[in-house]
C-alpha cells in the first residue's frame, strides 16, 4: 500500500511525481520545488497551479481556484474562491496578465475573491479589463451578468475613494455570459480554446471547462456530482481536475459534523472518492487530480485509499501550491517553494498612477471628505507637503 507524504511539505500528495508519455524523448529536468517566476515555459508547455483546493477554507488551504499559464504568455484563472488571491500574490504573475476568469458556478467558495482581484489589480498595474466568463442561470439574478453588476455595487464606496488617484483602466470588469445547455466554445484566441460544458451541481447553471492549447489539454470540472458529461468532455485529456470530497467520517472527526450532515455534503451535489474513481477510470486522463477535499494531517490517506479501490492510474491529491507542468512528453508534479513575502510583479511602465498622474473624466463627480472631518487629521509636515503635490495634479 502506498503511504502518502504529510501535507504542507515539500512533496506533492501523489505516488507518481512524473508521468512520461514518450519514453524516447529527451525530457526536461525540473527542480524539486518550483520557485515562482524563475522558469520560463516552453512554447508547447502548460503550468497548472492550485491556488485554493479546500472546503472549508482555512489557514493553509484556500477555497477553490486554479491558475493555468501557457507557453504563449497567457494566464487563465478557473474559479476564485476565498484565499486564492493571496496565493496568486506569491506566484510572480503580473496583474495585467490575470484578466481572464472562468467561473464554474456561483457558490461563495468559488467567487469570493473576484472582488479582491478587482481591488488588488487597480494599484498593481492591471491595464486591461477583467474578463469574467460564466453561465447563465434559470433567472437573470442567477447568472454572470448579474454577478458582475453586484460586484460593482459592493465596490461602490471602495471605487469612489480611488477614482482620480489610480489609472481608471483598472476599474473595468466585463461579463461574458453563456447558456449552459451543451458543450460550447466560450474563448478562442492565441492558440488557446476554452470549452464550457454543463455539469450537475444542485441547480441549473454549473459548468466545467476544458482548455486546449497546442495539443495539450486540461479539464477543470468545477463542483459536480459524477457525470457522463464530464467523462465525455474529458476524453484524451492530459489533466483532469475533479472535485473529490473526503469520506464522511473525516468530517465527523475533524469538524464534529453528524454522520447525516457529513453524508449530505460529501455525497449529494459533490463527489465521493469512490465515485471520482469511476470518472477517472472512464475518462483515462494522463493525470487525474482531485481537489476540494480537506487537506490536514491524517486526511489525505483515507481519500487516496478509497480512490485506489476503483482507479489505479496516475493520481494527485491537490493541495494549495501544487504545481503541474504539462508537455507533450511528460507531466511533472511539484510544490511551490514558499516565500514569506509576496511575489507580485511591478506595474508596467505605462501604468499612469505609478507616474503620479491620473486618467479621469473632467465631468466625473467625485465623492469627497467633508471639511469638518478633514480638519481632524493630525498634520505631519512631510505628508502635508506630499498632499500639496497630489492636489496640484488633481489626485486629492
Amino acid at each position: 500500500m502506498t503511504v502518502l507524504p504529510e501535507p504542507f511539505g515539500k512533496d506533492p500528495l501523489t505516488d507518481r511525481r512524473v508521468v512520461v508519455k514518450d519514453e524516447t524523448a529527451t525530457l526536461r529536468e525540473y527542480p524539486h520545488l518550483y520557485h515562482a517566476g524563475t522558469e520560463p515555459l516552453a512554447t508547447d508547455e502548460m503550468r497548472i497551479t492550485a491556488l485554493g483546493t479546500g472546503y472549508p477554507s482555512r489557514r493553509g488551504q484556500g477555497a477553490a481556484g486554479f491558475m493555468v499559464q501557457l507557453g504563449n504568455g497567457e494566464v487563465f484563472i478557473f474559479d476564485a474562491g476565498a484565499g486564492t488571491n493571496m496565493s496568486f500574490n506569491h506566484m510572480a504573475v503580473p496583474y495585467n496578465k490575470a484578466n481572464k476568469f472562468f467561473i464554474s458556478h456561483y457558490h461563495i467558495d468559488h467567487i469570493a475573491d473576484l472582488i479582491v482581484y478587482y481591488d488588488y489589480g487597480q494599484p498593481n498595474g492591471r491595464l486591461e479589463p477583467m474578463h469574467i466568463y460564466g453561465p447563465a442561470g434559470e433567472t437573470r439574478e442567477l447568472g454572470m451578468e448579474a454577478l458582475v453588476e453586484n460586484i460593482y455595487r459592493m465596490a461602490a464606496w471602495h471605487d469612489a475613494v480611488k477614482y482620480g488617484r489610480l489609472d481608471t483602466r483598472g476599474f473595468d470588469m466585463r461579463a461574458h455570459q453563456f447558456v449552459p445547455n451543451e458543450p460550447q466554445v466560450v474563448y478562442d484566441e492565441n492558440d488557446a480554446k476554452v470549452i464550457a460544458f454543463p455539469v450537475p451541481h444542485g441547480i441549473y447553471g454549473a459548468v466545467g471547462y476544458r482548455l486546449e492549447y497546442k495539443g495539450l489539454s486540461m479539464v477543470f470540472a468545477g463542483d459536480c456530482e459524477p457525470s457522463t458529461l464530464t467523462v465525455e468532455n474529458s476524453q484524451d485529456v492530459d489533466v483532469l481536475i475533479h472535485e473529490t470530497f473526503n469520506p464522511p467520517e473525516t468530517y465527523v472527526e475533524k469538524l464534529k459534523w453528524t454522520e447525516m450532515q457529513a453524508k449530505l455534503v460529501a455525497w449529494t451535489m459533490h463527489t465521493a472518492p469512490e465515485a471520482a474513481a469511476m470518472v477517472f477510470e472512464a475518462a483515462k486522463p494522463r493525470l487525474a487530480v482531485s481537489y476540494h477535499g480537506m487537506v490536514a494531517p491524517g486526511t489525505p490517506q483515507p481519500l487516496f485509499d478509497r480512490m485506489r479501490t476503483g482507479y489505479d492510474g496516475p493520481f494527485v491529491m491537490a493541495q494549495d501550491f501544487t504545481v503541474i507542468n504539462v508537455t507533450p512528453e511528460q507531466i511533472v508534479t511539484r510544490m511551490v517553494a514558499f516565500e514569506p513575502g509576496p511575489m507580485t510583479v511591478p506595474p508596467p511602465d505605462d501604468y499612469i498612477a505609478s507616474k503620479g498622474g491620473v486618467q479621469s473624466s473632467p465631468d466625473e463627480v467625485r465623492a469627497t471628505m467633508p471639511e469638518w472631518l478633514a480638519e481632524t487629521i493630525i498634520p505631519v509636515p512631510m505628508i502635508e507637503e506630499f498632499k500639496e503635490e497630489l492636489k496640484a495634479k488633481g489626485m486629492l
